[in-house]
């Protein structure tokens, strides 16, 4: 990747993200505390949403969950019920250490 392609990279970054962020941060004290909480969790709805098909659906079709799909569901349950992304990723690894291990 050569200058001018990071350049344009650059820009593109911005082009998209400079509209949308910036009205949230100009008219933050005006939002609403109901639409704050709201906005709180759209970005893990979006990666979730990004994410889950490769995770369900490997090879283009609804998989049989087995051994691989287990660091995910570590990850999420012990994210959702500690409310701590690090205590979720942090096990997450070690069912994947495990499982790499048990293989």
């Amino acid at each position: 990747m050569n200058t001018r392609d990071l350049a344009v990279v650059g820009i593109m970054i911005l082009a998209v993200y400079l509209p949308k962020a910036l009205p949230l941060l100009l008219m933050k004290d005006r939002i609403s505390p109901g639409v704050q909480r709201w906005l709180k969790y759209v970005a893990p709805a979006v990666l979730s949403a990004m994410v889950a098909p490769a995770i369900l659906m490997p090879e283009g079709r609804l998989a049989v969950p087995g051994w691989e799909q287990a660091p995910f569901l570590a990850t999420l349950v012990v994210t959702m019920l500690s409310r701590r992304m690090f205590a979720g990723l942090a096990a997450g690894l070690a069912v994947l250490l495990a499982v790499t291990l048990l293989k």
